[in-house]
């Protein structure tokens, strides 16, 4: 109770976004993750979700499927040459889009516009094969704490615009910072994630698509246990918040 109302104190630093339309799902069994290297940092974000829920479930995880397409740097369009294939190769229930990191800001309106245009093509794709769109708000890079607003702002503009989930991740990340601004969530490039970001984005996940808290799950990654804890209270915190969850 303590974590959580010392967490909850660092909320109220957090930017204003607007509210998302969609604030829950039915619990997806088989999920792709689509985008670049941060998904892929540090064994891969997939497996971290993964293994959460395999450590919350050991039986129900057994019939589940995490998988995920990365290309190093890559824009989202770069994913239409083999988006088509992917959502034939198994019955998708939830397609998770991730852009650029800067790639969705308008200070840059062609990528802006090709990133929009791209999420709408991809996402009326996954609707037609039977699958949810759900979009991976990334988090600002460590020397610009302001992009977390604007890609929050970015990233739930088309989800409201294509009634697809978005996970808030970014902010999960900027509340951590203002909590612990000691806590190193990045690697020496200032954009990448360290272990302790790449878990928070993976519990950031669980709690958005299961909708159950992460919290009191055993498994830590590697992680210290109290700072995995703390991590894990992170993101329900920001998940329940930004969704407006009771």
């Amino acid at each position: 109770m303590l974590l959580s109302l010392l967490f909850g104190a660092a909320l109220v630093a957090a930017p204003a976004v607007a509210k998302p339309k969609v604030t829950r799902i039915e619990a997806p069994k088989n999920i792709l993750f689509i985008g670049n290297s941060f998904n892929y940092y540090n064994n891969s974000l997939h497996g971290h979700v993964r293994m959460l829920w395999r450590t919350a479930d050991p039986e129900a995880e057994k019939k589940m499927v995490f998988k995920s397409e990365t290309i190093s740097g890559g824009f989202l369009h770069e994913h239409a040459a083999a988006l088509p294939a992917l959502l034939k190769s198994r019955k998708w229930d939830v397609v998770v889009l991730q852009g650029n990191s800067a790639e969705p800001l308008p200070k840059n309106p062609k990528r802006h516009d090709d990133f929009v245009e791209t999420a709408k093509k991809f996402d009326q794709q996954i609707d037609a094969a039977g699958a949810q769109t759900a979009f991976f708000m990334t988090w600002a890079y460590q020397d610009k704490p302001e992009m977390t607003g604007e890609l929050a702002a970015q990233y739930e503009a088309v989800g409201n615009d294509t009634d697809a989930l978005v996970v808030p991740v970014g902010l999960a990340f900027a509340k951590v910072r203002e909590a612990r601004p000691s806590l190193a969530m990045y690697v020496e490039d200032k954009m990448h994630p360290t272990l302790p970001g790449t878990y928070l984005a993976a519990c950031t996940f669980y709690a958005a698509l299961f909708g159950k808290t992460p919290v009191g799950n055993a498994y830590y990654a590697g992680l210290d246990p109290e700072l995995a804890r703390f991590l894990q209270q992170a993101a329900w915190d920001t998940v329940r918040q930004y969704y407006g969850w009771t």
